[in-house]
């Protein structure tokens, strides 16, 4: 089982200064070998207290081929024994989005939704691709608002 992390891991977290509530943040992640089912993507790590409104991403052609990767695009808590159940199709069900070059941003369509722990939004795929030529680059950005934990 590979996870694949990109830029923004163990970066410090921060907010924007809209207001002094919003929050804002993006990642890379370079996927280097064809993603099985075992495998994860990490596009973005939300802080506790953020109501999650805006996820989109771009990426190049993760299944060289035939196209047959699907992704699972969900969450999961960062926290040892957190209290936050996974939810891993919350966004996506079986999307085939990466499974070829996406050149403009393609923006996930969700109610918003407020995370009390610190969660990582989490790609898995559901069906693995078939083949990788060349590393496939993604990039991922989040927009919400600090709203604090209840």
């Amino acid at each position: 089982m590979t996870t694949y992390v990109g830029t923004q891991k163990n970066r410090a977290q921060h907010n924007t200064n809209e207001c002094g509530n919003a929050w804002f943040d993006n990642n890379k992640v370079d996927v280097t070998a064809a993603l099985t089912t075992s495998d994860a993507v990490v596009a973005l790590e939300v802080p506790a207290g953020v109501e999650l409104c805006t996820l989109r991403f771009r990426s190049g052609d993760m299944d060289t081929g035939t196209g047959t990767l699907t992704m699972n695009i969900g969450y999961r808590t960062k926290m040892a024994g957190g209290s936050l159940a996974a939810a891993p199709t919350h966004f996506a069900s079986a999307s085939t989005a990466f499974a070829a070059a996406t050149t403009s941003w393609q923006e996930l369509v969700f109610a918003p939704i407020k995370f009390n722990e610190p969660v990582e939004i989490v790609l898995v795929p559901a069906a693995a691709a078939n083949a990788l030529s060349t590393t496939a680059t993604a990039y991922f950005q989040g927009l919400g608002e600090v709203v604090g934990i209840s």
